[in-house]
This record gives structure tokens, C-alpha cells and sequence, in this order.
């Protein structure tokens, strides 16, 4: 009878334990509710966001939306959108919120390819961040600032480890079979990725999302494309400007997970329900059933503490100089983030330095120098990916092995069932330590421009750029890890990658407007640009190394072990013929209308096949401008866009 009670106990114990995880999320509650213009229209595709985090969520067509917000305290909900005022409100049962138009907002300029254009004067669809709202949100990456805060653009994290790649998605995927990242310019320069830039230095981040938007960047524009402007320089008195902040991060809450007691409990369950082996390992493993009450005694080890249970500090310090007079003008900024992970043993440090100079030689002649370095070292290898840590080793993990924690292992002892089971009796923390990577990548842009005022009107620009970056990935694998039990017979081994990149961009492009003052607006511009570079990598890999040699010890010896690879490769980045062409027209200041035309050639395509035709038109009439809206109340700006264009990947 007492075996039985005991068993049904056991029972119990087991279902609560799966069902606690549906009573610690039970702790939040549903918020439902309608995002609405001034005139009560619904407002699709606006940001909810739960203020302080980085729950969000998106209204539907309709203008609802659902998100979860916590059951207790005063939770706030934050709405954003193009164009809109911010709405900050508690998050109350079932929220009806009216949004209403930044009339101020209109007049921002808008980086749209090679030129700019007011907001108000827009024909495509695009969003924008100002700088001054990304450098007020504590992240080290710029895409995290994005979060949330852009209408159609999805922002998301493959990994919580620092340094982990930010996936940016703008209207959802457009590709089954290739990439759908999108294009990524800075201050006019493509480059692979927006990570190394510091927040503190941008000034505004446009987000080009319809095909007649970005058919002015061609075959690379399908994806939509995410354009960085970052601080100029400013004349008048030198200044200095410090920026800094500093904070800490910890685990939000733990799962509930099993007592020493109920897991061994539960393993001696499920070993009766299947055989008598089964009985006997457990015995052999947890000892008799009878000494079962000595686990009630027994801590065990808190995982979920002992791999993220620390305070992780964060932190970033800025400095920046500007200074010069009415011809030079200059600007010096530097960066540093010291941001570390959560998890035991990752970090990101990146340290970022922008300088600029614009220099008017005559009246009709302008210089302008840019310079970007960056140097980046990421610590850690996750818990996705190729890495042999995962997250749910914290809750999987068994709080006791049982024997095994009075026993200490002989590496030189027989080779029998219980050796390989005290050997399987893996240390998270131990596994985080043998699973070593650090990451160092280093990024150099200069660019250099010529600007020429040919007639009042009428501007020649030639861009040149040269982007060098380069970089190593280091990564130990320990006798723990998976890669070493199948690939490195139970020894340590060792991978060296390096990679050096040199890339530049030549552009030139005449620009002319049409003098203001009448009911024509013209601005055209003509433009062609060269893309080319290089790609050269190399792979180290050797296995076999002596068991107390540490990681930055092997990577300094790998002639130590027995060499697996060794892979080198150099040849064409990719190469790139543009020619290009767009126009701007408005009449009277409510008929609007864009034309852009592109061609590329591209080296990855065969000889016959390598030119593209990119068109594009847009067409706007901004009603609220006509005579019969002037006495309207309630409509402030109101437009009417109708685009085509085709854009490649």
C-alpha cells in the first residue's frame, strides 16, 4: 500500500512539474485592442510594444492587435508609426487608440538612393528613425534600435549571445532559393552588414520597402534596402561631447524544474515501468530504493543559476569633436561598448572610430573626406548554430548524478558500462568552457568626394571608396564537446579561420533642379557607378592536442597536433556595372511623379547574360492640397500613391 501511495506521489509530482511552465506563463495576461487615424480609419502595420522590453507586436489590417503584457505592476504600451506621433498608454483591458499625423515630420528629408527628397513629397513607400531617437535606446547594435519601431520591418535575433546576427527582414521574405537580407548603405557605401556601427553616430535611418523605392540600386534592391546616414561635420567652436551609459542585465525569471528527490524519484518510476535492467542500473546509478529519503537532504545544482544567474554589465562611452570654420569643417567621433553575455564566458567588445572632413576649396569645388575603422571581438559560441551548448541544458540538465557525485573518475580505469556512464555525466559549465570561440573583425572605409557646381542649378559629384575589412574566428573544441567524440577520438582539436576582403566603389552622378519659384519642379539626376574587389580565406583545422594544452595555447602551437585541413582560396568579390537614372517632377505642389531606370551588369551572370533593366514609376496627387479640402477639420495631409517598378537580387 505504501509502495502504491508512493507511486501515484511520484506521479503527481510529475505532472505539475510539466504543467509549471504553463503556470509561469499563466503570470501574464492578454491585451487586445484597435489603433485608429484621426478620423477613426484603422492603421495596419503600426508597432505595439510593451515600453521597457522588447515585446512587440504589429496591428493586423483591420487595426487590432493582441500582445501578451505582464499581470501585475502598471504595464505601459508604446505605438509607433511613420509619420504618426508616438502614443505611450497603460495597457488597459481592451486600448482604442487614435494616432495622430506628424505634420512636422513631412518636411524631414528622406535619403532615397542618390539624392534626397522631402518626406511629403515622397511617391514610394519608406520609413524612417530619426538619430536622436536610436542614440536613446541602451543597445549595442543598431538593428536592435530598429525593433519594433518601423513599419514592415521585421527585426530578428538568431541567438541571445552578444554579438549574435540580428536578421532583418523588410515586408517579409521575397526569395525561396537566395538571400533575403537586405541592402545595406552607409553614408552612400554598400556594405555587408550595419553591426559595427555605433548608435551615437547616426543621424537618420531611411527604409526603402516598395520595388518603385529601391529599383534604384537594380539587381541588389529586391529585398528592400536599409540606408544609414551618420554625423557630419559642423562648423563653429570646437566642442567635445561626451556620451555614456552603463547597465545590468539579468535572467527576467527560472523555470521550475524537479528537487533532487522528485528526479530521482521519477528516473526510479520510469525504471520499474520498463525492466528488471532497467531496475538494477537505476540501482547501480541512485543506490536502493530504500536510501531514496537521503535526496531530501541533498541541494542538488541549480543550472538555470549557474549558466545565466549573473549580472551581466553593459556599457558605452562616446566621444566626439567637432569644430572648423565656414570652409573646413570637421568631425571626430569614438566608440566604445563593453558588452557582456548573460551566459558564462561570452562578450562583445567593439570599439568604433568615424572622422570627417569637408573642405570648400572655391565656391564652385567642394572636398569631402570620410573615414570609418572598426574593431570587434566577440567571445563565446552561443547556444545555436554549430555550438554544443544549448539553452535547455539549464532545465534538462539533472540536479544530481546520484553515486557518481561521490566518485571521482580514473581516466586510466576499466572501460566498462559505468565508466561510460560517469563519463556521459557532462558539466554544462565545463561544456561552455570547452566549447571556446572568439571572433575578431576588423573594418576600414575611406571615402573621398568631389563636388562641382557646373551652374547654379546643376552639380557633378564623383565618389570614390575603398573598404577594407579583415578578420580571424578561433574555435576549441574540448574532449566534452560532440566534435571531439566523433571527429577527434575524445581529444582536443582546433580551427583557425581568416579572411581579408578589399572592396571599392567609384560614382558619378549629375544632379539638377529646376529653379524654384515656379508651378514645375524639376530634379533629375544621371549617374553611373563600379562596384569591384577581392575575397581571399583560409581554413586551419588539426586535432589530436594534449588534453591540458588551453585553447589560446593551441591555436599559438597548431603544428602541436595531427593536421585534418587546410583550405585557402582567393578570387572576384562581386563586381558590379551600374548605369542609372532618376526624375522627380511635381506640379503645383499636388501632382507628384517619379521615374528611375536602371541597368547592371553583374559578374556573377554568364557573358550574355549579365545586363538588367530595372524601370520604375511612381505617381502621387496629394489631395489635401486641392481647393475643395482647404476647409476641411479633419484632414490635415492626405495622398494618393499608385507605383510599379521591378527590382533584382
Amino acid at each position: 500500500m505504501k509502495r502504491i501511495l508512493k507511486t501515484w506521489g511520484v506521479r503527481i509530482i510529475l505532472i505539475v512539474a510539466c504543467l509549471s511552465p504553463a503556470v509561469l506563463f499563466a503570470q501574464n495576461r492578454e491585451v487586445k485592442g484597435k489603433v485608429t487615424d484621426e478620423a477613426g480609419l484603422p492603421l495596419a502595420s503600426v508597432n505595439v510594444q510593451l515600453k521597457g522590453t522588447r515585446t512587440a507586436t504589429q496591428t493586423n489590417a483591420g487595426g487590432e492587435f493582441t500582445i501578451q503584457v505582464p499581470a501585475t505592476g502598471k504595464p505601459e504600451l508604446t505605438f509607433t508609426y511613420s509619420g504618426y506621433n508616438a502614443v505611450t498608454v497603460a495597457a488597459g483591458e481592451t486600448p482604442t487608440i487614435k494616432m495622430e499625423k506628424n505634420i512636422s515630420s513631412l518636411d524631414d528629408v528622406v535619403v532615397v538612393g542618390y539624392t534626397t527628397v522631402k518626406k511629403k513629397d515622397l511617391t514610394g513607400a519608406t520609413s524612417s528613425m530619426s538619430g536622436k531617437d536610436v542614440e536613446k535606446i541602451p543597445v549595442t547594435n543598431v538593428a536592435e534600435a530598429m525593433t519594433g519601431r518601423m513599419a514592415g520591418v521585421q527585426v530578428t535575433t538568431t541567438d541571445g549571445a552578444p554579438g549574435a546576427e540580428i536578421v532583418i527582414r523588410i515586408r517579409g521574405g521575397g526569395s525561396v532559393t537566395q538571400d533575403n537580407s537586405p541592402l545595406y548603405i552607409v553614408d552612400g557605401f554598400p556594405v555587408s552588414n550595419i553591426n559595427d556601427i555605433a548608435t551615437t553616430d547616426i543621424v537618420n535611418i531611411d527604409i526603402l520597402k516598395d520595388a518603385s523605392s529601391t529599383a534604384i540600386y537594380g539587381a541588389r534592391g529586391a529585398n528592400g534596402v536599409v540606408i544609414i546616414t551618420t554625423k557630419t561635420a559642423k562648423a563653429g567652436k570646437t566642442s567635445i561631447t561626451f556620451n555614456s551609459y552603463v547597465q545590468g542585465r539579468t535572467l527576467p525569471r527560472k523555470l521550475d524544474v524537479l528537487s533532487p528527490y522528485e528526479f530521482v524519484l521519477a528516473q526510479y518510476e520510469y525504471a520499474r515501468s520498463r525492466s528488471q535492467t532497467d531496475l538494477d542500473n537505476f540501482t547501480k546509478y541512485f543506490g536502493v530504493y530504500d536510501d531514496l529519503e537521503l535526496y531530501k537532504a541533498q541541494k542538488g545544482t541549480d543550472w538555470q543559476e549557474e549558466l545565466f544567474g549573473g549580472v551581466a554589465i553593459s556599457q558605452q562611452h562616446n566621444v566626439s569633436l567637432t569644430g572648423g570654420n565656414e570652409k573646413t569643417k570637421f568631425s571626430f567621433s569614438v566608440t566604445n561598448n563593453d558588452d557582456n553575455g548573460i551566459l558564462v564566458g561570452s562578450g562583445y567588445n567593439r570599439t568604433y572610430m568615424n572622422f570627417k572632413l569637408n573642405h570648400e576649396i572655391s565656391k564652385a569645388l567642394k572636398f569631402d573626406l570620410a573615414s570609418r575603422f572598426t574593431n570587434t571581438i566577440i567571445d563565446g559560441a552561443g547556444t545555436s548554430g554549430g555550438s554544443s551548448l544549448r539553452i535547455s541544458d539549464a532545465i534538462n540538465t539533472r540536479p544530481v548524478n546520484g553515486i557518481a557525485d561521490q566518485i571521482v573518475l580514473d581516466p586510466t580505469g576499466p572501460d566498462d558500462d559505468y565508466e561510460q556512464f560517469l563519463k556521459s555525466l557532462i558539466n554544462p559549465i565545463e561544456l561552455a568552457e570547452q566549447d571556446y570561440r572568439k571572433r575578431t573583425d576588423r573594418a576600414f572605409n575611406n571615402n573621398v568626394a568631389l563636388s562641382w557646381s557646373i551652374l547654379k542649378n546643376l552639380v557633378f559629384r564623383s565618389d570614390f571608396s575603398l573598404n577594407l575589412t579583415n578578420g580571424d574566428s578561433k574555435r576549441y573544441y574540448g574532449p566534452l564537446t560532440g566534435e571531439s567524440r566523433n571527429n577527434g577520438g575524445n581529444l582536443p582539436l582546433g580551427e583557425i579561420s581568416n579572411y581579408n576582403n578589399m572592396s571599392y566603389r567609384w560614382a558619378n552622378t549629375i544632379n539638377y533642379k529646376l529653379k524654384p519659384g515656379s508651378d514645375h519642379d524639376l530634379n533629375f539626376i544621371l549617374g553611373q557607378e563600379v562596384l569591384s574587389g577581392t575575397v581571399s580565406t583560409n581554413f586551419n583545422r588539426s586535432e589530436g592536442f594534449d588534453v591540458n594544452l588551453p585553447p589560446e595555447k593551441l591555436f599559438a602551437n597548431m603544428a602541436l597536433g595531427v593536421p585534418d585541413r587546410y583550405e585557402t582560396f582567393k578570387g572576384p568579390g562581386d563586381n558590379l556595372l551600374s548605369f542609372f537614372g532618376q526624375a522627380f517632377y511635381q506640379y503645383k505642389n499636388k501632382y507628384l511623379l517619379t521615374i528611375t531606370t536602371r541597368a547592371d551588369a553583374s559578374n556573377k551572370f554568364a557573358p550574355d547574360k549579365r545586363w538588367g533593366i530595372f524601370p520604375a514609376m511612381a505617381a502621387a496627387w496629394r489631395i489635401s492640397q486641392e481647393d475643395f479640402m482647404s476647409k476641411s477639420s479633419f484632414i490635415s495631409d492626405l495622398k494618393l500613391r499608385v507605383s510599379y517598378g521591378e527590382a533584382g537580387n
